[in-house]
């Protein structure tokens, strides 16, 4: 699985030296089996959050391989008990993807369900729930976009 990964992982610039980029598939391997996930689940949710870019910054303030925005991952890391030194504390690819993976995971335990914890993940719990609130059904084109790069790496020959 760690070859695997790291065979995904080298199709894209990561921005980092050669050590970390090395140390990136024995992170997702680690957060993977705390929170019981594939690791491949994980690599397509980096994927398709920053193509494994570790410098990426959303428009909307998001940071890192997970793009996590900061008023998140503040609690977060707080919740987790992880040494939060600022915004620069979300480029360092082994706490993102611990807040990342741990994020998500609070996400599937809030709603139940993994479509619905992917597009709470995306677009916020609160904006998520407002809408179940009202009725609306999500067009999951989210969890739809990540499942597909799963169901891409996952069928990939190594």
């Amino acid at each position: 699985m760690r070859e695997k990964i790291r065979l995904v992982i080298s199709d894209y610039n990561t921005g980092l030296d050669e050590t970390s980029s090395v140390l990136i598939p024995e992170w997702i391997l680690a957060e993977s089996r705390k929170y019981g996930y594939d690791p491949l689940f994980l690599t397509a949710l980096i994927i398709t959050e920053s193509s494994f870019y570790n410098w990426a910054k959303s428009n909307r303030g998001a940071h890192g391989l997970m793009q996590l925005k900061l008023t998140t991952a503040v609690g977060l890391a707080s919740e987790t008990r992880l040494k939060w030194k600022g915004t620069h504390t979300l480029y360092n690819p082994r706490k993102n993807i611990a807040l990342g993976a741990y994020y998500l995971n609070k996400m599937v335990t809030r709603f139940g369900d993994l479509t619905l914890a992917l597009e709470a993940y995306n677009q916020g719990p609160s904006r998520l729930s407002r809408f179940l609130r009202k009725g609306y059904v999500p067009h999951h084109r989210y969890s739809r976009k990540v499942m597909k790069n799963y169901r891409k790496i996952r069928f990939q020959p190594t």
